[in-house]
């Protein structure tokens, strides 16, 4: 006899836990739906949402990045050419910000008048 167990903690009978049934999971109640699908689960996360909403906005200011580098020019530069302040530029470019409209046609605008000069 085991001095460790008690009459509170028996271990089930091997004829109980095959009822053909899967074993219920500690942290999942038997009465609990399912987990909600990836998809679902995508959905509801309002980072993915936000990341989805300015996925178009990522791609401008990667593209105005990479032609500044491309080009050599500094930030001050680069803000005097848009029009826009060097600290408002400098917010976007490192993604704490995001453009907004107006703001956004000037960086499209820039980058469009750049490439053609390339």
């Amino acid at each position: 006899m085991n001095p460790f167990t008690s009459a509170r903690h028996t271990t089930p009978n091997v004829s109980e836990t095959t009822t053909g049934s899967p074993p219920a999971r500690p942290w999942q109640m038997s009465g609990e739906a399912e987990a909600p699908s990836q998809t679902e689960q995508q959905e509801d996360d309002p980072r993915l949402v936000a990341m989805e909403r300015y996925e178009s906005k990522r791609r401008l200011i990667r593209d105005a990045k990479a032609l500044s580098k491309l080009r050599k020019i500094t930030q001050r530069q680069m803000a005097e050419e848009i029009g826009v302040p060097r600290r408002t530029l400098e917010e976007w470019l490192q993604f704490r910000r995001m453009p907004q409209a107006p703001s956004e046609a000037l960086l499209r605008l820039w980058l469009s008048r750049q490439t053609s000069l390339f």
